[in-house]
């Protein structure tokens, strides 16, 4: 395996989730995540982050950076984990809270948009990530709703199968909500297009 877990300190709808820490090479917590993992029973092999949001962990090895810095914890866990050789990132969290923060982690899917096999954010409502022109199956599962929208420009020739609103080689913009609240209808979904990037997520509906 090649797969990280990055745990950020804000995480919607944790109790939704299952997480099996033996899918995963390598866990890092970014900052608070370290609260996070604990509720996880899950033990970090790497701990960075400014620890403005908690203590510092005591009797633990960290990587610490400064308060004033030009990236968030969350890019800094990224970054370490490319660094480290990990092409299948999976970060828990940094979806909801601060809308300023989850816009950031769209920038960082579209960062390493390409470069790397995979990297996702997901909580219990939402699981995101982006693609580059290609064709991609997505089965069935909990997350009721597929959303794609276009990125930095038009994804052009985008074609949508096993949906509930199927398209053929549309010419997507980034200015139009026509991507978002489909369903998969079939066992699976299959998605491609030509050119430009393509922002996709699953998610459904919490009960108030």
């Amino acid at each position: 395996m090649n797969r990280c877990l990055i745990i950020t300190s804000r995480v919607d709808g944790l109790e939704m989730l299952d997480i099996n820490g033996n899918d995963y090479d390598c866990i890092i917590c970014a900052d608070a995540g370290y609260i996070i993992s604990s509720k996880l029973n899950l033990e970090p092999d790497i701990l960075i982050g400014d620890y403005d949001s908690m203590p510092q962990p005591e009797n633990k090895e960290v990587i610490k950076l400064p308060i004033e810095k030009d990236m968030t914890d969350s890019e800094a866990a990224i970054d370490l984990a490319v660094s480290k050789g990990f092409t299948d990132i999976t970060v828990l969290g940094g979806l909801g809270g601060r809308f300023d923060h989850s816009m950031g982690n769209v920038g960082m899917l579209a960062k390493y948009c390409g470069k790397l096999d995979r990297l996702s954010f997901v909580d219990g409502q939402n699981y995101m990530f982006m693609v580059g022109p290609c064709s991609l199956t997505l089965r069935k599962n909990n997350y009721r709703f597929l959303g794609i929208i276009a990125y930095d420009g038009p994804a052009k020739g985008v074609t949508l199968k096993g949906v509930k609103f199927p398209l053929y080689k549309h010419l997507l913009t980034a200015d139009t909500t026509l991507g978002v609240s489909n369903e998969i209808v079939d066992d699976t979904a299959e998605i491609s297009f030509e050119e430009g990037k393509l922002l996709i997520i699953r998610s459904r509906d919490v009960d108030k």
